[in-house]
């Protein structure tokens, strides 16, 4: 649930004692960024992953990234911190960056609240989901960045235990493996067979939808909208899509970038000989 990553960190700071930033003794604490994984020609995943020697109680992670991609999601199915009792994002897709929050214990009383160090195993936290505008990268940039207001800063926050007495500490992890190359894209990717269009999802919707469309070769597609009366709303895409499974958002906008009122709209794919039209319901 995207929800403000200040205000539960705001909730943090009500549950736990003086943070004070520490000195790490330990073995070396990384936040890491994985390699691209691609499960279509233009829509792939990157994970993110943590190192440390302490029993974790939260963490900070503003991260930001190049352009030419869209971050769509943050998941946290499977990974290290799926059972935490927050686990938000925000998405700020105009500047593109992303505030992630995590913190193992809010809600109630857990055993072990924290999470522990794992350096020989599985380190992921997350999983950054993308989708590829730009076909001609070879790579994306991601890094972090600091904020005043609110404060964020890439953190780890740990429990010192002393006499009994827990003493919330925060460090500064080494950042790691900021380039992530794109290759690994269509090779790993099976084609599609043949030409197909999707229903969009979500439908109804409101302010967007996504349609989803199968090329089995490189082609020149247009897709567009329509009304009910057959009007032309607004092309979404018009020019060559390398083969695959590809999709295209559309705002509820016209060609001229405003709203469009509720109702049934249609759209239509034209891709070589194949064409195909799909209805579609905007509520407001």
């Amino acid at each position: 649930m995207k929800r403000s990553v200040a205000l539960t960190f705001a909730l943090f700071m009500l549950i736990v004692p003086v943070l004070l930033l520490a000195k790490d003794v330990g073995n070396r604490d990384l936040f890491r960024i994985g390699k691209a994984e691609f499960t279509s020609s233009t829509e792939f995943t990157v994970p993110i992953q943590v190192v440390h020697d302490e029993d974790l109680a939260a963490m900070d992670i503003p991260l930001n990234y190049s352009k030419g991609v869209t971050l769509n999601n943050v998941t946290f199915e499977g990974t290290r911190v799926a059972d935490f009792d927050v686990k938000i994002f925000s998405i700020d897709a105009e500047n593109n960056q992303v505030v992630i929050g995590l913190i193992p214990m809010v809600y109630a009383l857990k055993e072990n609240a924290s999470l522990k160090p794992a350096p020989n195993a599985d380190n992921t936290v997350g999983k950054l989901h993308f989708t590829l505008n730009d076909q001609t990268l070879k790579s994306i940039e991601i890094g972090h960045f600091v904020t005043d207001a609110p404060a964020h800063d890439l953190l780890y926050v740990y429990n010192e235990w002393i006499d009994g007495v827990p003493h919330v500490r925060e460090l500064v992890p080494e950042f790691e493996g900021g380039t992530v190359a794109l290759d690994s894209r269509a090779p790993s990717v099976a084609l599609p067979t043949e030409f197909g269009l999707s229903q969009n999802i979500p439908n109804p919707f409101n302010p967007s939808t996504r349609v989803t469309y199968a090329l089995p070769t490189d082609s020149k597609v247009n897709l567009a909208v329509y009304n009910v009366l057959g009007q032309h709303v607004k092309t979404l895409v018009d020019g060559f899509v390398p083969a695959g499974i590809n999709s295209s958002e559309w705002d509820g906008t016209d060609q001229g970038g405003q709203t469009v009122a509720s109702g049934v709209y249609f759209y239509k794919i034209s891709a070589g000989s194949f064409t195909d039209t799909k209805k579609m319901l905007m509520l407001k």
